[in-house]
């Protein structure tokens, strides 16, 4: 399923300038290979796409790492809001998709506040798609040294 996710602008910089190696949220979608990012305000625009691979549980990270005080606290704490924690594989920038062309375009839409499934706005989709112009390179992350430093690491 692809979704439609909203990020924050500062999120945002933080994927794609390599810093933050997992997004987390109390669900994702089933099955969910990549995400259009939606930056919220002030952006308000399609920016990029991010690739996600491994999806981990926190109560299982917090079984993992429990003989480490820290990384538990940390864990606790993201665990008042977020039940899931997904690899941030890939990120790939795009020419932004404005909120105004959004409205504009695809009628009815609003803005996610977590995320639609275009799996059930065929017309968004497509517009989507047919609208996403790449910029630069793909990046790839590196999880070789990400555990468990990057555990519900704050930013």
């Amino acid at each position: 399923m692809t979704p439609l996710m909203s990020f924050w602008p500062s999120v945002y910089e933080k994927i794609s300038g390599q810093i933050k190696l997992i997004e987390y949220r109390r669900t994702f979608p089933k099955d969910c290979k990549f995400a259009y990012m939606y930056v919220s305000k002030p952006v308000k625009a399609v920016c990029g796409i991010v690739y996600f691979g491994d999806k981990h549980t926190l109560s299982d990270w917090k079984e993992k790492y429990s003989n480490s005080l820290e990384i538990s606290t940390r864990i606790d704490e993201y665990l008042e809001n977020y039940r899931y924690g997904m690899e941030i594989k890939g990120f790939q920038k795009i020419h932004p998709i404005t909120l105004d062309d959004l409205r504009r375009n695809v009628p009815g839409f609003v803005a996610p506040q977590s995320y639609l499934l275009l799996e059930n706005n065929k017309f968004l989709a497509e517009y989507i798609e047919r609208n996403v112009v790449l910029v630069g390179e793909k990046i790839e992350n590196d999880f070789s040294n990400a555990y468990p430093e990057h555990v519900c690491k704050r930013y």
